[in-house]
């Protein structure tokens, strides 16, 4: 089962691809989502899904790494559409006397494409890149701030504990949740000052699990005498004729991206 910030071995074309160019991507991915229209934004969701079908990336797998946000996904479009300030052509759904604005619909559906392009480019990252190649391709890139002064080799720690945590997290709910489905317990049966006490309950027990997480790899990072500053890494940053011919073609891209989101605008 995948664990979202898990990272999974392959042998396709963007495994190969230099670190550097794909966080490059995802950042400027994150950046320009927000800034283009409706059916840009579906179109670079299906892009990014055959992407993720062409790197050997099952939709399972996507679907795996979106599930854990799913409920917020599900609020965010529910946010637009019943609470829309747009109040023309508004519908009402039957039996259910439940009213929203056509531009409520519009909006949310936006919301929720971007925010699922978002997350399929961060997984995209994350399955296809090792986290040592992504410390290095972040250390290159803070690398103009050690002149401020900025801890840029601290910073990757930081970052790479992050992506490390993030499954364990994961891991440690579905102990939890098995451990309390062993015991008998139902969620469903519980009343909704029942479900909050258990719902306080689990991130109580998240967060004391995931601090011991902490605490084991501090000793463990303290056993094997790690010292703050600059480190060395295995990790060679070096661009190939494929990661050229790739950053090429993604310029070219961009043109057109810009040209058809001002003709739509």
């Amino acid at each position: 089962m995948y664990r979202t910030g898990s990272f999974i071995r392959g042998e396709s074309f963007i495994y190969r691809l230099d670190p550097r160019l794909k966080l490059a991507v995802t950042v400027l991915l994150s950046l320009l989502i927000f800034q283009v229209e409706q059916p840009l934004v579906f179109a670079s969701g299906i892009g990014l899904f055959l992407l993720a079908m062409a790197s050997g990336i099952r939709l399972r797998t996507i679907g795996e790494s979106i599930r854990p946000v799913l409920f917020f996904i599900v609020l965010i479009f529910l946010s637009h559409l019943l609470f829309s300030d747009d109040k023309r052509s508004m519908m009402t759904i039957p039996f259910l006397g439940i009213a929203f604005s056509s531009a409520g619909l519009k909006q949310g559906i936006l919301v929720v494409g971007q925010f699922l392009c978002l997350i399929v480019g961060a997984v995209l990252l994350t399955m296809t890149t090792a986290p040592s190649q992504i410390i290095a391709a972040l250390r290159y890139f803070l690398k103009p701030f050690k002149k401020l002064r900025l801890p840029v080799d601290d910073v990757a720690v930081m970052v790479a504990l992050a992506l490390r945590l993030m499954p364990l997290l994961l891991m440690e709910k579905e102990r939890i949740d098995a451990a309390r489905k062993a015991r008998g317990f139902c969620l469903r049966r519980q009343s909704v000052a029942g479900r909050m006490n258990s719902f306080l309950s689990l991130i109580s027990k998240l967060l004391l699990g995931i601090f011991r997480k902490a605490d084991d790899i501090a000793l463990a990072m303290e056993a094997r005498n790690y010292r703050r500053g600059g480190r060395s890494s295995f990790v060679e940053l070096k661009f190939s004729s494929a990661d050229y011919v790739v950053l090429v073609f993604l310029a070219i891209f961009l043109v057109i991206f810009v040209a058809l989101n001002s003709h739509f605008g």
